[in-house]
């Protein structure tokens, strides 16, 4: 009887250590916090624009689509168009105002500069929409992370491709490249984003 009651007592001693360092091991464990709420694009876009310097054009931007606007160190400005392709899992860096291929009598000179410029550069590339317009994009996937760096990192080096590239394009249409024209963010409307 005697060892009976020593494994009951030694059996008590476990199964109450066993329990104290449960509770203990609850207690220690911080709350469970809940996650931030999930922004909108629109409203995740905007916090990245607003640590560029860039302005957005809130007339002109909606849910999926925001117009910003890129003052140039060199004094100019360039119109970028950020737009969610929820149908793709897309999100397109857009530039326009490059000029139209429309009237252009040297059609085939103009497509071979633009063939050549997105072999010369590392982001994104020219093209030309169906109503011959020349626009510059670049996509990524909008399924991974995308974090400020890599964010400030595409956007400023298409709005210094755009600076770069915009006055051999116009020179090569014609039109000159003299006085700032009003950005053109008429494809950024679209339901579906331009060159798609």
């Amino acid at each position: 009887m005697n060892k009976i009651a020593t494994m009951l007592i030694a059996l008590a001693l476990i199964c109450g250590t066993a329990l104290a360092q449960q509770i203990s091991q609850e207690q220690v464990q911080p709350p469970k916090v809940a996650a931030p709420p999930r922004l909108t694009f629109a409203a995740r876009m905007k916090q990245y624009l607003s640590r560029t310097g860039s302005t957005i054009d809130e007339g002109k931007s909606s849910a999926d689509m925001v117009v910003s606007n890129y003052g140039d160190p060199k004094g100019g400005k360039v119109t970028i168009v950020l737009v969610n392709d929820r149908r793709k899992n897309l999100l397109g860096f857009y530039i326009y105002n490059f000029g139209s291929l429309k009237n252009a009598t040297n059609k085939e000179e103009v497509y071979k500069y633009l063939l050549s410029a997105n072999d010369a550069i590392t982001i994104g590339s020219f093209f030309v929409d169906s109503d011959s317009d020349i626009g510059y994009k670049y996509l990524v996937s909008s399924t991974q992370g995308l974090n400020q760096a890599a964010f400030e990192t595409a956007y400023f080096t298409m709005a210094a491709v755009a600076r770069e590239r915009k006055p051999e394009i116009r020179q090569l249409l014609g039109a000159g490249s003299g006085k700032e024209e009003k950005p053109d963010v008429k494809k950024a409307a679209e339901e579906k984003p331009p060159g798609q």
